[in-house]
Order: C-alpha cells, then sequence, then structure tokens
C-alpha cells in the first residue's frame, strides 16, 4: 500500500518562471507515490494577464483559488472568482487567467488529473530544465 504524503509549502522552492508568474510543484511522482495527479501553487503578479491557452484533451485541470480575486476565460467566456472558488477546465478547452488586483499577488493551487508527459506543460517542462527534476525544497541546491 502506498504512503501518503505531506509538503508544506513554504519548504518548496519557487520556479520564477518570469515576472508575471511563480510556481512550486507541490506534489507528483517525485516526492509521493501519486501515479495520476499533480499539484502545482501558482502566483500570479498583480495586474498579470495570461494569454489563452490549451493543454492535450488528455489533461483536465482545475483550478482552486487560494488568494486574490482573477478572470478566468473558458473557452471565451470570462468570468469573476475569488478566494474559495474552483475552476474546472476539461482538456483541450481554451483558458486564460488575469489577477484583477494591482497590488496583490493572486495565489492558485492547480490540479492536473495526470502526471504532464515532455511537452503537455511548459512550466513543468521548465522546471526539468532548470532543476533536472520537478520537485525541490528550499533547503537544496
Amino acid at each position: 500500500m502506498a504512503k501518503g504524503t505531506v509538503v508544506r509549502a513554504a519548504a518548496v522552492k519557487t520556479l520564477v518562471v518570469d515576472e508575471t508568474y511563480s510556481s512550486k510543484m507541490l506534489i507528483d511522482d517525485t516526492n509521493s507515490a501519486t501515479r495520476n495527479v499533480q499539484l502545482n501553487m501558482g502566483i500570479v503578479a498583480p495586474g498579470a494577464k495570461h494569454p489563452d491557452h490549451h493543454h492535450d484533451e488528455a489533461y483536465d485541470e482545475a483550478y482552486l483559488i487560494h488568494r486574490g480575486r482573477a478572470m478566468v476565460r473558458l473557452d471565451g467566456v470570462e468570468h469573476e472568482v475569488e478566494a474559495g472558488d474552483v475552476v474546472f477546465i476539461p482538456g483541450g478547452s481554451m483558458h486564460a487567467i488575469a489577477n484583477l488586483s494591482e497590488t496583490e499577488e493572486l495565489v492558485i493551487f492547480t490540479v492536473w488529473s495526470r502526471l504532464p508527459e515532455p511537452g503537455a506543460n511548459s512550466v513543468y517542462d521548465l522546471r526539468l530544465q532548470q532543476w533536472g527534476r520537478s520537485y525541490r525544497t528550499i533547503d537544496e541546491e
């Protein structure tokens, strides 16, 4: 039987993607016994807007809005969301997110329905390129 995993988000190394987005990989197959899920903490800079994009149909995604307010566009329809709201993004759907605050970070948790293969998630791929793996703690160099 697989053992559970507890991760202290404050101890996870942040990947700075660019001035608009940072990411902490919290759960995947490098630090837990999962074969089916990936959980990430995303930090969207104040006022940042990310363009529409989509993932392969094999990858459903969900956002849990942890802190802040955002506009989420799903297949051209805009929705205002706030802390506590959940967004389901079916694989293949066009989607985008924008932080509605000009002063506060937007913090979201993103959950993928399966572990990404190379090319499926550019942030995951960048983490592998820079670190050689997807999960690191702040104590590792």
